[in-house]
């Protein structure tokens, strides 16, 4: 093979496996879901009702399960909104946390 045909083909090859991360750099976020590119609006929608926002990188989501995974890996890493169930107001002590729980002897006893 002529010397330039393989510089070219190697140019090229190299070139398509570093787009991704142009477009990355160039515009900040490389979300794919489904083989579907995000768009701005998509990652805002996504973040807000994730409660998250949603890292670089290529995922499967459905939508009935709402469960989500990595590109390639069929297993299930979280449910979709996950982080908002997290982000709520912090548990209400129990009562033997304050102190309030007692045992049936306790009660009856002068």
């Amino acid at each position: 093979m002529n010397r330039n045909l393989k510089h070219i083909l190697l140019t090229a090859a190299l070139s398509l496996n570093l787009l991704p991360m142009a477009v990355m750099a160039q515009e900040g976020r490389y979300v794919v879901v489904n083989g579907q590119r995000m768009t701005p609006q998509q990652l805002a929608v996504l973040d807000r009702v994730n409660c998250t926002r949603i890292q670089n990188g290529r995922y499967w989501y459905n939508p009935y399960t709402k469960l989500w995974g990595y590109e390639g890996n069929p297993y299930p890493q979280g449910r979709a909104g996950e982080a908002c169930y997290q982000q709520q107001t912090p548990r209400q002590p129990s009562l033997s946390e304050r102190g309030l729980l007692f045992s049936p002897g306790e009660l009856l006893r002068d």
